[in-house]
């Protein structure tokens, strides 16, 4: 039994070092290989831009020729050329379409939640079930997976002509393909034949330095996120680090400008929604869940966010300077809500966030994010960990769900840096990390701490296609107790390699 243990053990190590060792020379090979694509297809021109411009939400966006600078523009995965936009005018509107059609392929040497877009590595001690009844190591599973779920539609409409009160409209929608599968036992395919998802669904009224948008759109406290084709449908480093969420919303910008330094400043009520999956299931007319009911359109109970009566607030203030022929910009937010764990018993929500973007140099610009705050779930924050809690026995007399709740602490952020060789040929490095405070853990909620680093290459094949490749290594840890007290980390850990293969066509 010792033997084969080490058997295990041995081949467990030999193939972890091959994947690392691999690694790097895959990324050698996509480089080359799509070098002799793109030269097989014919050479063009591309011009350098190194800074794209920006949308409402500071994502990054493609310039689209000679429209108004300040007109809405979408926002794409990665970081594609400035191609023409697919547009035409229509009466008083300019209508836009834009996409990325999305393929992925991802590999791991272990089992991870998320699976399609990874989220971390399932721990060392759990175990992989078979329909023949054996069982595997979750370390030494290994999964291979194909989509295009992940692929983007949307909408934009902006004025022809700017109207004569001053006031310009603008309305963007998008839609991705992630939504919940089709319940169906006959269509083999179900894991691929999914439903559409509302992404982002807002206008927006400007003029001059004002502007009011309103509708579903990210959160005004994480305006970035890391550069990935691998993760769309929610970004990369979501719950490991990167706060994140699409929430209806109505916010107010105001932008100012002494002479080359531009503030940002912004403020916004958004919906409560926490989706906490450990405080009830779905609820009823006469009772109060925090999560909706499958398969239905129509809420019979609003979550404990909607039922504290009040919305989440959420302020950002940034400033821009010129620096080294591109921008630098530094941001800080604020986020406040609460949401109601009884007919007196509330729980507040906040954090504290940074952003910036610093170009240290043309061929190298560093990102970052980071926050601290507390039961921060809505935004992926505490590993997806909000309120810690304790069940009541299930064999007690009739008695209230939980016997405790315990606010979770949470500090996080991620960091990347963007090497852009040529305008072609564009590397990623970067790393995030999330890390709940230990001592509001309780025994149903046992993840300590979740974090990664990845590498990644961007080859543009043409304007419109882009080939990504991408690696990333998590390591996910948990927490052990002595009745409801921590008592140090679980010896039983995650640790994973997920490589990815993007061909992403943008228009």
């Amino acid at each position: 039994m010792i033997n084969k243990n080490r058997a295990q053990m041995c081949a467990w190590t030999v193939s972890r070092k091959n994947v690392n060792v691999l690694v790097p020379v895959f990324l050698l090979v996509c480089f080359f290989v799509s070098l002799g694509f793109a030269r097989s297809a014919g050479a063009q021109a591309y011009p350098d831009s190194s800074a794209p411009a920006q949308n409402s939400s500071g994502s990054q966006a493609p310039n689209s020729g000679p429209a108004p600078a300040d007109e809405l523009r979408p926002s794409y995965p990665g970081e594609p050329f400035n191609s023409p936009p697919v547009e035409a005018t229509i009466g008083p509107a300019r209508l836009r379409v834009y996409g990325t059609i999305l393929f992925n392929a991802s590999f791991s040497d272990t089992a991870e939640v998320g699976e399609e877009v990874p989220l971390w590595p399932l721990p060392s001690s759990s175990t992989v079930s078979f329909p023949d009844g054996t069982t595997k190591p979750a370390g030494q599973v290994h999964d291979t997976i194909f989509t295009a779920r992940q692929s983007i539609l949307g909408v934009v409409l902006n004025p022809a002509q700017t109207p004569a009160s001053g006031w310009k409209p603008a309305a963007l929608v998008e839609i991705d393909f992630f939504g919940t599968r089709p319940v169906d036992t006959n269509i083999p395919q179900s894991r691929v034949l999914n439903q559409p998802r509302l992404r982002v669904a807002y206008f927006q009224l400007e003029k001059g330095d004002f502007k009011l948008v309103a509708g579903q759109d990210k959160i005004i406290i994480s305006p970035l996120d890391p550069v990935s084709l691998s993760h769309v449908a929610v970004p990369l480093g979501f719950a490991a680090g990167d706060l994140f969420g699409w929430l209806p919303q109505v916010r107010v910008d105001y932008t100012h400008k002494f002479a080359s330094t531009t503030t940002l400043f912004q403020f916004g009520v958004l919906r409560p929604s926490f989706s906490d999956p450990r405080l009830a299931s779905s609820g009823t007319q006469t009772t109060t869940g925090d999560l909706p009911a499958v398969g239905t359109s129509l809420d019979s109970s609003p979550g404990l966010g909607e039922r504290a009566s009040q919305p989440f607030y959420q302020a950002r203030v940034a400033v821009s300077h010129p620096f080294r022929g591109s921008t630098t910009t530094v941001g800080v937010g604020g986020h406040y809500g609460k949401e109601r764990l009884g007919a007196v018993q509330e729980a507040n929500s906040w954090a504290f966030a940074f952003d910036l973007r610093v170009p240290i140099q043309r061929h190298l610009i560093f990102r970052a994010e980071g926050y601290m705050g507390s039961n921060l779930i809505p935004f992926g924050g505490g590993v997806l960990q909000g309120i810690a809690t304790v069940p009541t026995a299930a064999n007690a007399p009739p008695a209230p769900p939980f016997t405790q709740f315990r606010k979770i602490g949470d500090a996080g952020g991620w960091g990347e840096f963007t090497i852009p060789v040529t305008p072609r040929n564009v590397f990623y490095l970067g790393g995030s990390t999330d890390d709940p405070v230990n001592k509001d853990l309780l025994p149903s909620s046992t993840r300590q701490k979740n974090s990664f680093v990845w590498a990644s290459y961007f080859r543009k094949l043409t304007r419109e296609v882009t080939l990504g490749a991408e690696w990333s290594n998590w390591q996910f840890h948990t927490i052990t107790f002595v009745g409801t007290t921590p008592a140090g980390r679980s010896p039983a850990y995650g640790r994973g390699n997920v490589v990815n293969i993007a061909l992403a066509y943008q228009f």
